[in-house]
């Protein structure tokens, strides 16, 4: 496969970051009037190049853009955290989030959403912990007087005018459980246990360890509903860890000494106010102000399944099969409350794991298509 070359972008004084561009090498005067850009958030240890896997399967009225954070290739060096939790780090972060949103619609002039047809715009979609910057910004958008948000009170929130004449939707996939204040899983416990405290380990020891357990299956699970698809025992199913990446994007995508500092930086200090911080995000007592929706593989680690049983139970959805768009009731706070038709969606891609768009680049795309036709 051919990896997209890394673009560079000044999005702040003295921070830079780099970026790929699925239609770097179209001429300008080929462009269409409007089309809608997937902006892409990786997760920890993995650069914008993971996603090129997916990139021949988007629809061609589909623009993708993704960039680095910094520690990353090309990009800025890491945000050195003074804080608890490294929520100053998460702020930063959130910061540079607005600003290559910023810059990236001046640069590259992105059309923004149409009012007439709803279509166009950009959709942010966030891998892994690559969400936590999703939930931030939807924190920013639904205010709280929570202390839980206090970490976000130095970033200057980009114009409220182009949030709204370019943010379309909000695409999570696979938010690992500490991204809502999840006790870690038996899973989790057990692949990390011998990297972690009260253990040493060398940060090689440690990513690697990391990368295996992130990329593992769950095992099958038995299901008497006709609608629940039988499950496969896992050594028949696609490689697990690093070994889903062939050695190209292994080469290009993979960097384990960033993997550290991707723990470093919370969304809150503590586990219950990140719970609070993450629901008041993405299930707010309102319906969520920018449309979300919800991105799972049926076979991915027990923490990212507990992650979408708890989206699923604040939504009122249920997690464990395919869910359309409509009229749905959600009880948020011991109220139950009438959702707006289609603001937010659940799909789960059968057989796979936190690597579904390498595993199966042309289901996940897919599924990006029908969320954004369903989310509006």
């Amino acid at each position: 496969m051919a990896i997209p070359a890394f673009k560079k972008a000044e999005i702040s004084p003295g921070v830079h970051v780099s970026y790929i561009d699925s239609w770097a090498d179209k001429p300008a005067a080929e462009l269409p009037s409007s089309y809608t850009t997937i902006i892409g958030l990786h997760g920890v240890g993995f650069n914008s190049a993971i996603w090129t896997p997916l990139l021949p399967h988007l629809p061609a009225s589909t623009r993708f853009i993704a960039y680095n954070q910094r520690s990353y290739t090309g990009s800025s060096p890491a945000y050195q955290s003074e804080k608890e939790g490294g929520t100053d780090a998460t702020a930063a972060y959130l910061g540079d989030l607005l600003a290559f949103l910023e810059w990236v619609v001046a640069e590259v002039k992105l059309p923004g959403v149409d009012d007439a047809t709803s279509e166009g715009g950009i959709v942010l979609l966030g891998w892994s912990k690559g969400t936590l910057l999703l939930f931030s910004l939807l924190s920013l958008l639904h205010a709280s007087p929570s202390s839980t948000t206090s970490f976000i009170s130095s970033v200057q929130p980009t114009s409220t005018s182009l949030l709204t004449s370019h943010l379309r939707s909000i695409l999570l996939f696979e938010p690992p459980g500490s991204a809502f204040g999840r006790p870690p899983t038996a899973d989790y416990t057990e692949a990390m246990a011998s990297v972690s405290p009260p253990n040493s380990s060398t940060p090689s020891q440690f990513a690697d360890a990391f990368a295996g357990w992130i990329g593992s299956y769950s095992p099958p699970s038995a299901s008497s509903n006709p609608d629940f698809p039988s499950q496969a025992p896992v050594d028949q199913l696609p490689p697990s860890g690093l070994a889903a990446l062939d050695p190209e994007l292994l080469a290009a995508a993979w960097e384990p000494q960033a993997c550290a500092h991707g723990f470093s930086w919370r969304l809150a200090v503590a586990g219950d106010e990140v719970a609070t911080l993450a629901k008041n995000a993405i299930a707010p007592p309102l319906s969520p102000s920018v449309p979300v929706g919800f991105i799972y593989g049926a076979r991915t680690n027990g923490y990212c399944l507990d992650a979408a049983k708890t989206v699923g139970g604040w939504w009122g959805l249920n997690p464990f099969g395919e869910v359309e768009g409509g009229e749905k009731k959600v009880v948020v706070e011991g109220e139950e409350l009438e959702k707006e038709k289609k603001k937010v969606a659940i799909k789960r891609i059968e057989e796979t794991n936190h690597f579904a768009f390498v595993h199966q680049p042309e289901a996940f795309a897919k599924v990006l298509e029908e969320l954004l036709d369903e989310l509006v």
